[in-house]
């Protein structure tokens, strides 16, 4: 009898052997047995025995990057990020799952910045979970609870992708940071061991695992519920939330298993409305707010909000931490060196960004926040549109045929003003949850719409005037149809055409 070889790949031989070491607790409960040696004397090596016979072994191999030759696909992988261990198939060219764990809760930037790994690991038809702790201690010694987003991400990506992106929880509140604490630990490794399990034995890599994954995304689907209203002011289909068919059917998605009967939930689950399905007393409250820095796409984003041609979440938007005057200097300077290299653009787009623009805060740092607000949801492409070509009449007439006037848009906004980090953290991540989150790949697909109004287009291309190709603009090519950068240039990066 042939005996299987695993590749646990991770990103340290701490986390590959932590990894087996759970999986290995499982694989014993169910009548295998289990032994640790090392390979070369350095390589951990589990062996896998059913009825005293080897049958498999689970290789570590720690630290991705230190090994030759690493598999195309592992390769492939890892450019969206790191996974903290996967499971590869050598004899299949085949990654079984991907795990990334984090031992404190995600606040502020951080909260999405792994999301991008989530999307890449669907993108690739992947089962990836995210093992993140449900409440940490911030460095102010308060408890803070982990963001929804990346719940609500992995929802949409399970309908659509047809792969569990299942986010597990582990800790409470009188217990934070505490892997033991929680049914999140217990669920990952019990999932982990019955696919290994089913692999080992030729069977459908999910087969008799249904139940166990509807019960992961119910726990998803609760802690969504118990802590949407601290976020945001709507959730869209809460009622379908609250069905109790609802894991099942996010299961079977997750599983490829079609369920006609479950169309109308997998259809409507999480799908963000037009105005006209924004409950009444909270469409009618909101109101466009004073900008802290003047941008005037800014102001007419505000204005459409008091006109209801668009929604935001929540009237309780923050604003970013105000840097000091002499980063605001040397920011800008980058940009307007960034901005000279740029083409010869018809109308031309001048950059006109000045220190000075940025209003002082009383303590010596200068505010970069425009709008509060950063996601902005639109009825109509033609209203948007309207904005963007008052606020920068050098993109008159440059959209038409581009995008239906009746589609329904997603914006986002960062007033970043930091150049080199475009396409990469914080950024990469958010947009990963945001477009997935509100409609990028429902069925009547919402287009996205990405603003920097501190940012200079030239960042995206290299000397040739061709895209630079790296995880960022692959991302931002695929999830966006317009960017929109400082002077009002608009650019698509799928195709590269610069308006």
């Amino acid at each position: 009898m042939s005996i299987k070889t695993v590749e646990i790949w991770a990103d340290s031989f701490h986390e590959g052997v932590w990894c087996c070491d759970n999986i290995c607790q499982y694989l014993n409960s169910r009548g295998y047995s289990c032994a640790l040696s090392f390979t070369n004397g350095f390589i951990p090596t589990y062996i896998i025995k059913e009825s005293g016979v080897q049958i498999a072994e689970l290789l570590v191999y720690g630290s991705y990057k230190s090994w030759t030759p690493m598999p195309q696909t592992i390769h492939d992988l890892i450019e969206w990020g790191k996974p903290d261990f996967i499971a590869y198939d050598p004899d299949n060219d085949e990654i079984w799952f991907a795990v990334e764990e984090t031992a404190a809760v995600p606040t502020g930037n951080q909260a999405m910045q792994r999301c991008e790994r989530q999307y890449g690991s669907a993108r690739a038809n992947i089962p990836y979970w995210y093992f993140v702790s449900e409440f940490g201690e911030h460095v102010d010694g308060g408890v803070r609870r982990d963001n929804i987003w990346p719940s609500i991400a992995a929802m949409k990506l399970t309908l659509t992708k047809k792969v569990p992106s299942i986010v597990l929880h582990y800790s409470d509140i009188d217990s934070v940071e505490d892997y033991n604490s929680g049914q999140g630990l217990a669920l990952l490794f019990d999932t982990l061991s019955r696919i290994i399990d089913n692999e080992l034995h030729h069977r459908s890599k999910f087969a008799d695992i249904k139940n166990l994954i509807a019960q992961q995304y119910a726990l998803m689907i609760d802690f969504l519920l118990s802590q949407w209203t601290n976020v945001i002011e709507f959730l869209p289909t809460e009622n379908l939330l609250r069905d109790p068919n609802t894991p099942v059917v996010l299961a079977e998605a997750a599983l490829n298993q079609p369920n006609p009967s479950n169309n109308a939930i997998k259809d409507r689950l999480l799908v963000w409305p037009l105005t006209s399905g924004v409950p009444s007393s909270i469409l009618q409250a909101q109101q466009g707010k004073a900008l802290i820095k003047y941008d005037a796409l800014s102001e007419q984003l505000e204005n459409d909000v008091t006109n209801h041609k668009c929604y935001i979440l929540s009237n309780n938007a923050g604003s970013g931490k105000p840097p000091k005057f002499v980063k605001i200097q040397e920011w800008v300077g980058q940009q307007q060196r960034l901005a000279a290299r740029g083409q010869a653009l018809t109308p031309p787009a001048p950059f006109v960004m000045r220190p000075t623009d940025f209003p002082p805060t009383g303590n010596g740092n200068r505010h970069i926040t425009t709008s509060k607000n950063i996601v902005y949801l639109y009825d109509r492409w033609s209203d948007l549109r309207d904005s963007i070509e008052t606020a920068y009449p050098r993109l008159r007439g440059k959209f038409a045929g581009t995008i239906q006037d009746d589609a329904p848009v997603f914006l986002y906004l960062s007033n970043s003003v930091k150049p080199g980090r475009l396409f990469g953290d914080p950024f990469t991540g958010q947009l990963s949850a945001f477009s997935t989150a509100f409609g990028k790949f429902d069925s009547i697909q919402r287009k996205v719409i990405m603003y920097f109004p501190h940012q200079v287009y030239t960042q995206a291309f290299n000397a040739s005037w061709m895209v630079e190709k790296n995880k960022g603009t692959t991302l931002f090519s695929e999830l966006t149809d317009y960017i929109i950068f400082n002077a009002g240039v608009a650019v698509s990066l799928s195709n590269g055409v610069i308006l």
